[in-house]
């Protein structure tokens, strides 16, 4: 019933040539704690904050959640982010909730968006990490935000078609692309259905590249938000519609850290912008599934695949390397490799050990999120997914095997392989996480796969400092004698 007293709200709102202005935010923040303490390091760079975190709370979370300018916008909040929001901050958590509460309160849909877990690039996933990362990551956002997504943002807007079928098997019905994605022409001012190998479809937003560009890159674009939306939003009308009395949306995605964090004032630009400067100048605030309530796409595009927002050249940047960073990045594809095999190790462990206590060990990795995090108890988690009767032994090592396979799904996030070199504090990190992952194993099993990891990660190699993934994968924070074997 709200839906449908929203939708018809949102109908009666359309008029003939309206042009609406949609802002997506692109929040997230990547793992960065030890995984064997949880503790979040001291980084210097932030001060006269102890953390990033800390910092891009204090520019950019709290006051744009504060001004309320979440409630208006379209948003996904990563969930790594929003975790570690709820526990730090639970004032800015429940803030950002309650905006796509408000908003699902007056128009019968949320403006948020949920995201795929890890922020894996997802067509280098096989199929069964994009299964998992589409699930988590819609767990996730049905846990805290208190009903299912729609829509779901993707790591660097990377695609295919099979990661995009699974989303639509799960009951997402749209994404946001870059325009450069497409192989067919568009008009970035209306949705268009994307037609899947399994005869589901997708619709996809293209964002306005000049618009997002600027608002992301030119200082001067964003000085004043009454010229913004007097000249700039104007110039990218499509005029031929709102003569023929067609609605269009201009869209901007950006991320979200851009609005006082990465940019100062920026937050206030936004606030203002979504208040006085889009409406008093004739373009009404909108969000993309309020609207597909009142215009469905109608008109069908293909897509390049594989492809990304922020790489001319497929996913290569996150896989083999290429010239969208500075330097030499073949350290990339070795890297990739290195982890790739240690997965395959993890995975065959996985199989056979976890096999003993689980009945559907990937079925039950595909729900250990909401067991880890304490959404769905032990008793069900067994109940649904354990042979009869396991022992307690088996039922540890199996928790063991299937923390492991949580850490190796975070050594994947994308920030690890986005930046020019090897020794930097992502792919350290990802590196980070991997071990713990062979410590759980390790654990569990008694199973060494460090020895090849290690030797796998000689082969990459930083081009500032010459030191290889190997050098430091010895260099991580020291850890009791009993969590990993002795390293050769």
């Amino acid at each position: 019933m709200i839906e449908q007293i929203a939708a018809e709200e949102s109908m009666s709102q359309t008029h003939p040539g309206s042009v609406y202005l949609c802002l997506h935010g692109h929040f997230y923040q990547p793992p960065r704690e030890d995984p064997f303490t949880h503790i979040l390091p001291i980084e210097s760079d932030a001060a006269p904050f102890k953390n990033f975190n800390e910092k891009i709370t204090a520019e950019c979370y709290r006051p744009n959640a504060e001004a309320g300018n979440f409630a208006a916008i379209s948003f996904d909040l990563g969930p790594t982010l929003a975790a570690w929001l709820e526990q730090t901050h639970p004032d800015v958590y429940r803030l950002i909730l309650d905006s796509d509460r408000q908003h699902y309160q007056r128009y019968g849909v949320g403006n948020a968006m949920a995201q795929a877990y890890n922020h894996t690039i997802l067509p280098l996933a096989n199929a069964r990490d994009k299964r998992t990362q589409i699930l988590w990551g819609l767990q996730d956002f049905a846990h805290r935000f208190g009903h299912p997504a729609h829509g779901m943002w993707l790591a660097e807007t990377a695609i295919d078609l099979e990661s995009l079928d699974i989303m639509a098997d799960q009951g997402i019905t749209y994404t946001i692309l870059a325009p450069w994605q497409v192989a067919t022409p568009i008009d970035p001012t209306e949705p268009y259905l994307v037609q899947l190998p399994s005869g589901r479809t997708m619709t996809v937003f293209f964002y306005n590249a000049p618009l997002s560009g600027g608002v992301s890159f030119d200082g001067n674009l964003t000085s004043n938000a009454d010229v913004f939306a007097s000249t700039h939003l104007p110039a990218q009308v499509v005029q031929e519609k709102q003569r023929a009395g067609e609605a269009q949306m201009l869209l901007i995605a950006t991320d979200g850290e851009l609005y006082g964090h990465h940019k100062p004032w920026r937050d206030k630009f936004l606030s203002y912008l979504i208040r006085h400067g889009a409406p008093e100048h004739g373009f009404e605030i909108c969000t993309p599934e309020r609207f597909m309530l009142m215009h469905p796409a109608q008109k069908e595009v293909q897509l390049k695949v594989p492809s990304a927002w922020s790489c001319g050249h497929g996913v290569a940047r996150w896989s083999t390397g290429c010239s969208c960073t500075e330097g030499d990045s073949r350290w990339k594809e070795p890297l990739r490799e290195a982890l790739n095999r240690l997965e395959e190790r993890a995975d065959r462990v996985f199989e056979q050990r976890a096999g003993a206590a689980l009945h559907d060990p990937w079925g039950a990795r595909d729900a250990y999120l909401s067991l880890r995090n304490g959404w769905i108890s032990e008793e069900h988690f067994w109940k649904q997914y354990g042979r009869q009767q396991p022992s307690a032994e088996d039922m540890h090592h199996t928790r063991l095997l299937l923390e492991a396979q949580y850490y190796i799904q975070c050594s994947f996030t994308s920030c690890g392989f986005f930046f020019e070199d090897l020794d930097r504090i992502e792919p350290r990190n990802c590196i980070a996480f991997a071990r713990r992952a062979i410590s759980l194993i390790w654990e569990a099993t008694g199973i060494d796969l460090q020895q090849e990891f290690v030797s796998d990660l000689r082969q990459t190699k930083s081009w500032r400092s010459g030191v290889t993934g190997a050098y430091l994968y010895r260099q991580l924070p020291v850890v009791s004698a009993w969590k990993l074997p002795a390293l050769q």
